[in-house]
């Protein structure tokens, strides 16, 4: 105290209030615990003074103790106090012969005349002080135990507020030990974690164990500065005065993650080789297997135009043979023809070579057609034209190959628009209703139905005729073939195959029905 400065004076009343702790060492500070304003009588027994001005010489707020404070943690109890109103503890003081009890220290902080105090009282409790002192010892262990621990460790309260940390657990985090004990433990957290990890927590101390922590979880920790990096961390729980803590055990594995990520990289690597040269096997057997099918079908191929050449040429000498010997024997008897009056049998000679060229003209054509069909030379060109003339025209260009009292009955349904290729509609078209004409008897009827509605055109042919046998279904749009019921009457077998192949070509479908004797009917369907 400043011996040019008077303490303020206590009322009498204050004095008299103290009065019955005269066993207790009592005092008086300023605000600040600056200045000693009263103290008590008690300071000789308590503390082992003679004489006031050598005690008062020596006086402190923090002094007598065994094991001085600092002045950080001198700081943090006259925080206390402050915001409290009060600090109490157990100190081991010290006596003026350097002996040592111990005692149990109360502070409070009171006000008079609008003046703020502390005031201090000290009880000798020298009888625990075997028991303080073994306490200390323990808490020495602890402290050693904590603060020399490799690994970094944390001690948190219920509320997840960090009351302790190692010095190894302040150097992974870079935190001083100021800091780091004002934090919760998620701020150690990646933010994107931490509302989750407060139910965790939560949930943890409702049912606390001793565990690692996140099992089949990658954990993240964050530094000071915000760098991320992986660690493990095992948790333990006990309880103090009904106060349940948690300590935290910390690795950073981050090197065990890094050779972790770098094995698992070269695994990939060398996985990714193997899959490579699995590719490469796979498309070389693939290249083999494609090469290997390219010459069986190159071979099927060869066979099968072996086999065209020579089902061409059996077809050929059979049906050129009677249109060529039918010119051969008109163009033999025209000549003997020679009279004005024969005119009509010439004429009928004529007609006979006209129809046996027409015949061989429509083979050739045939012929033409499935050549450029097998070459892909036939191309579709999709216009729009007038379904129901286009009919009509074809039905009247067809009409002179009609058998005797033969006729055509045609029905046309919707619009009359339709989006196809004409040229081949037309080929189409020929071809079913030729044959129909040929393999129908005389006085039959031959109908043709076009319908064009909801963006689909339907087209069918039915006849009257011999019908299809059930067996020969299923071989009908095959190159050359021809029903057993149909092998004397003149045709190439090409004609249903490359109606077939135009329909596909403009992606449409064709179906047959047929009963032996009663006719049979194709049906045209293309999707518009």
């Amino acid at each position: 105290m400043n011996p040019s400065q008077q303490p303020p004076k206590l009322s009498p009343s204050v004095l008299r209030a103290l009065s019955p702790f005269s066993g207790e060492f009592i005092a008086i500070w300023d605000e600040k615990g600056q200045e000693l304003v009263h103290f008590n009588e008690a300071y000789k027994h308590i503390f082992g003074f003679q004489d006031e001005a050598s005690f008062q010489a020596r006086a402190g707020f923090f002094s007598y103790r065994k094991n001085p404070l600092d002045e950080e943690l001198g700081a943090l109890i006259m925080d206390t106090i402050h915001k409290n109103g009060h600090w109490s503890e157990e100190v081991l003081f010290k006596r003026q012969h350097n002996e040592f009890f111990l005692g149990r220290l109360d502070v409070s902080k009171f006000e008079e005349a609008g003046i703020v105090y502390l005031v201090q009282r000290v009880i000798n409790i020298d009888t625990q002080r075997i028991f303080s002192e073994n306490l200390f010892r323990e808490i020495k262990k602890f402290e050693a135990l904590f603060q020399y621990a490799t690994l970094p460790i944390l001690l948190v309260d219920k509320s997840g507020t960090i009351i302790l940390a190692n010095q190894q657990a302040m150097d992974l985090f870079d935190y001083g030990s100021s800091v780091i004990t004002t934090l919760r433990v998620e701020d150690l957290i990646p933010p994107r974690y931490r509302d989750k990890h407060i139910s965790h927590r939560n949930g943890y101390d409702k049912r606390p164990e001793n565990r690692p922590m996140g099992r089949g979880m990658q954990l993240m920790a964050v530094k000071k500065d915000g760098t991320e990096f992986p660690v493990e961390v095992s948790l333990g729980h006990y309880t103090i005065e009904h106060e349940p803590y948690v300590i935290a055990f910390i690795i950073d594995i981050s090197k065990r993650v890094e050779t972790e990520n770098t094995l698992r990289s070269q695994k990939e690597e060398v996985e990714k080789a193997n899959r490579e040269i699995e590719d490469l096997n796979a498309e070389l057997e693939h290249k083999v297997e494609v090469r290997t099918h390219e010459l069986t079908e190159a071979l099927s191929r060869e066979r099968e135009l072996s086999d065209l050449k020579s089902r061409f040429v059996s077809m050929a000498s059979h049906e050129f043979r009677t249109p060529l010997s039918t010119i051969l024997s008109s163009i033999s008897l025209i000549g003997k023809y020679t009279g004005s009056d024969e005119q009509d049998k010439r004429d009928k000679h004529i007609l006979r070579i006209r129809s046996a060229v027409s015949n061989l003209t429509d083979i050739l054509n045939e012929f033409l057609s499935l050549g450029k069909i097998e070459e892909g030379k036939i191309q579709v060109h999709l216009s729009e034209f007038n379904l129901k003339e286009q009919m009509n025209l074809i039905i009247s260009e067809i009409q002179p190959i009609l058998k005797v009292n033969q006729k055509i009955q045609y029905e046309h349904n919707g619009h009359d628009q339709a989006n196809l290729d004409v040229s081949l509609v037309r080929n189409i078209m020929i071809n079913l209703i030729s044959n129909a004409i040929k393999f129908s008897p005389e006085k039959a009827t031959i109908w043709v139905l076009s319908e064009n509605k909801d963006n689909k055109i339907t087209i069918s042919v039915k006849d009257e005729g011999l019908g299809i046998p059930e067996d020969d279904k299923k071989h009908l749009f095959e190159r050359f073939f021809r029903g057993k019921n149909v092998v004397n009457i003149q045709g190439t077998g090409l004609g249903l195959h490359i109606v077939s192949r135009y329909i596909d070509l403009m992606g449409g479908s064709i179906q047959v029905q047929s009963e032996l004797e009663k006719g049979t009917a194709f049906t045209l369907n293309f999707n518009i």
